[in-house]
């Protein structure tokens, strides 16, 4: 059984768990929400984000490869406005302050078995249910094979690098 302990459970660098309420996981889902923003950057290392879908789910259901963050630093290109808060986030609306990292979402997958947080807790090392970001535990990843799950959205891949989503063409 894999330690409880957050600190010394060994991890994925390549794959993060991020929490996601509703209805914004249901926007990634039918792809009106192509990009994921954030205030902090996540690792470069990082291809694929594990979705977190808070109460009344309660457990992981969705892995989304991603490709690497955009920013809208002097000089960057804005993001197409072609997606739930890309307008927003191009032209720094108030309610997106902060928010300075879009990972663009090149493939959605959900997994055939949802991983309840009482799982998640019990065979992966969680303390608790992720309120923030968390790097996937190995025990985890090499229990729950990405690539073998149900592909709702985009080409599927290995990060994006194979053509990405499906109508993709902000690049």
């Amino acid at each position: 059984m894999p330690s409880r302990n957050n600190n010394t459970t060994p991890r994925i660098m390549t794959d993060a768990v991020l929490p996601m309420r509703d209805p914004y996981m249901d926007q990634i889902i039918n792809g009106t929400k192509n990009y994921e923003f954030r205030k902090y950057c996540l690792k470069a290392s990082v291809q694929r984000i594990w979705f977190y879908r808070s109460a009344p789910h309660s457990a992981i259901t969705h892995v989304c490869e991603i490709l690497p963050a955009r920013t809208r630093n002097p000089g960057d290109m804005p993001l197409p406005e072609n997606g739930l808060g890309n307008a927003e986030y191009n032209k720094r609306d108030p309610e997106w302050n902060n928010y300075d990292y879009a990972y663009k979402i090149t493939s959605v997958y959900e997994l055939r078995t949802i991983i309840p947080l009482a799982d998640m807790i019990k065979d992966y090392g969680f303390k608790s249910a992720p309120q923030g970001l968390v790097y996937l535990p190995r025990v985890l990843g090499d229990s729950v094979d990405w690539r073998q799950q149900r592909l709702v959205l985009g080409n599927g891949g290995d990060g994006g690098t194979n053509g990405g989503a499906a109508g993709s063409n902000d690049e």
